[in-house]
């Protein structure tokens, strides 16, 4: 969250519900200086960018300076740059000058440490912070163990597993190598059946002389369970998932798909809090340890036959079942032309020898199945309709595997085409999680709930339940928002937000709306989202998919994020700081939801118009 840093002759102006014009009348109006600073927001910044943002505001009438180079300020006051920092100290000099002559002044400190420098011959020395692996592992039989570390280069270079084997050589890379280079060491190691160790960190060495060698340990632990490996573990919590690797970001990893409590899965492996899950030869995933308890070493693995399989239905929503003897892992993916829905089951192999299709699936084109490989069943159901309405899948009280998909909802009212649905509203942020600011202060927290609250009144008066995610100024969190839209029964979700470029992005550059999904079937309403945003003279910054949001994570029903603008551009700020505009977001939003419904609802594959 970014902070305010004040310095001024005035208060502090209250933003909410203030437009651009009402913000620059209130500011001529004052003959009061000031400068209010979101970035920096503290006095000395040390940092190791070679860039740095500067995002503030001021009386609108005020002149500004930065380092004696006079910067644009804004009607609403706002000033924004884009430092270069050399290695050192950088020092950035503010300077306000007022109409009536007077002036601030406010100083800021930035340090940009050297980068490590390169490692020379003499002496021999190993980078003790750079030995990997740096979180402990779980290995077992035939798992790799690679290890690497910084060090002075052109020695030769050994580490060593504990009770297991020592002296496994190391190769140094060359400088082609895009993730080596000189000094950068690396060696790995098999494991064999009959190797066992707990809770070793690894010793790697640089041999320095015939006598001697420079030492040093992995902060991560390693241990070789070669006869606890595979183990089964069943999966606990509120909506555990599946990671497609360790990679993370803001949004956390990659993930493959929510499964329920309760499923049992095969452990092969674990890196720091995950553990590595074996689905079929040619897949593996990663649960975090918080989802996972294990169970005892002697639990069989988790197999079984998969076997007749059945699709029924009724006045809404389709049902598929799949007959599995007990509760295996299971992913799904959307197809979108034609449009299918494909769930793949693993540790299931087919004993399916009959599949009834009932005539009240109406919504149901036709249900295939296929093993992809060793204990990897695949059923594909086709759709008869061209959108994806949503679907949940898990087990019931046994083992049997159930898809429930919905149809497209009905135009009740062809003048009203949204009364009768429940549109799910979110607002992003809220209480202490503010969002992004603008350079006047404004935030992200408070122009999201003026949206949500504009499009809520739009659509209760085309006759729509709307279900809203918060309705004040409260943190709710991404579980609880995700309870309230799912259990609302929801139609549509739309999640409203403000961008920001970082800190370290160009404030003025980077502008515009977007709009953002997780899966595939659910584009056309990012599509269309987007389309009615551009109309209100934003600046393109495109149409975002596989993106791992909370709120785009549901499969049960169409949602979209829309990224309405970016706070942290001035131009693009005035525009949020406007109440006008925000209405006008609010009405481009509905007219979006209304674009969707009339395209896609109630309507078979053939017959979809856009």
């Amino acid at each position: 969250m970014a902070r305010v840093f004040l310095v001024t002759l005035a208060f502090l102006i209250p933003l909410a519900g203030l437009s651009a014009r009402d913000f620059q009348i209130q500011n001529v109006q004052s003959d009061s200086l000031y400068l209010r600073f979101v970035s920096p927001g503290r006095d000395t910044i040390r940092s190791n960018s070679p860039r740095a943002q500067v995002a503030a505001c001021t009386n609108p009438s005020a002149k500004v300076f930065l380092n004696g180079k006079e910067v644009k300020v804004y009607p609403s006051g706002a000033f924004v740059s884009l430092l270069s920092l050399s290695v050192g100290v950088n020092t950035l000099h503010v300077l306000a000058l007022g109409v009536n002559g007077d002036s601030l002044v406010k100083d800021f400190v930035f340090v940009r440490p050297e980068p490590p420098k390169p490692l020379t011959h003499e002496p021999a020395v190993i980078d003790a912070q750079s030995v990997e692996p740096r979180q402990d592992l779980w290995l077992g039989k035939d798992g790799i163990l690679e290890v690497k570390f910084r060090g002075s280069p052109g020695y030769k270079a050994y580490f060593d597993i504990e009770g297991v084997e020592s002296g496994i050589p190391m190769l140094e890379t060359d400088a082609k190598d895009p993730n080596g280079g000189p000094g950068i060491y690396i060696g790995r190691y098999k494991v064999k059946e009959s190797d066992e160790t707990r809770e070793i960190p690894i010793r790697v060495r640089l041999k320095s002389s015939f006598w001697g060698s420079e030492k040093a340990f992995s902060r991560g632990k390693v241990s070789i369970l070669t006869q606890e490996l595979p183990r089964v573990a069943v999966t606990t919590g509120r909506r555990p998932f599946l990671n497609a690797g360790l990679g993370e970001d803001r949004l956390g990893g990659a993930k493959l798909g929510y499964i329920q409590a309760g499923v049992r899965l095969q452990v092969i492996g674990k890196v720091g809090r995950q553990f590595k899950i074996w689905l079929s030869d040619a897949m593996t995933g990663w649960l975090p340890e918080d989802f996972a308890q294990l169970l005892p070493v002697e639990t069989p693995l988790p197999r079984s036959l998969a076997g007749s399989v059945s699709a029924t239905g009724n006045n809404a929503e389709d049902f598929v079942n799949i007959s599995v003897g007990q509760r295996l892992p299971y992913l799904t993916d959307q197809l979108a032309d034609p449009p299918a829905l494909v769930v793949d089951v693993f540790g299931a192999t087919s004993n399916t020898n009959w599949m009834t299709h009932h005539l009240s699936a109406s919504g149901i084109k036709s249900v295939s199945w296929d093993q992809v490989g060793a204990d990897h069943y695949r059923v594909t159901i086709a759709l008869n309709y061209a959108q994806h309405w949503g679907y949940d899948i898990g087990y019931d009280q046994g083992s049997n595997l159930r898809i429930r998909l919905r149809r497209p909802p009905k135009i009740a009212n062809q003048d009203s085409l949204l009364a009768g649905l429940t549109i799910a509203v979110d607002a992003g942020h809220g209480g202490d999680a503010a969002g992004a600011f603008g350079a006047t202060g404004l935030m992200e927290k408070d122009v999201n709930f003026a949206i949500a609250s504009y499009i809520q009144s739009l659509l209760q008066a085309r006759g729509a339940k709307v279900v809203m995610t918060r309705t004040d100024d409260t943190n709710v969190s991404m579980p609880d928002r995700t309870d309230v839209i799912l259990q609302s029964g929801a139609h549509v979700l739309i999640s409203v937000h403000g961008n920001s470029g970082g800190g370290t992005s160009d404030p003025e550059a980077v502008r515009g709306t977007s709009a953002y999904y997780r899966h595939l079937g659910y584009q056309p309403l990012a599509n269309i989202m987007y389309g009615k945003m551009l109309e209100l003279g934003l600046g393109q910054f495109g149409v975002v998919g596989s993106f791992n949001f909370s709120l785009n994570a549901p499969t049960q029903l169409p949602n979209v994020l829309v990224e309405t603008a970016f706070l942290s551009n001035p131009e693009d700020e005035m525009k949020l700081l406007d109440d006008e505009f925000r209405r006008a977001i609010a009405e481009k939003v509905v007219a979006g939801l209304e674009q969707f419904v009339r395209t896609y609802a109630n309507r078979s594959s053939g017959e979809s118009k856009q």
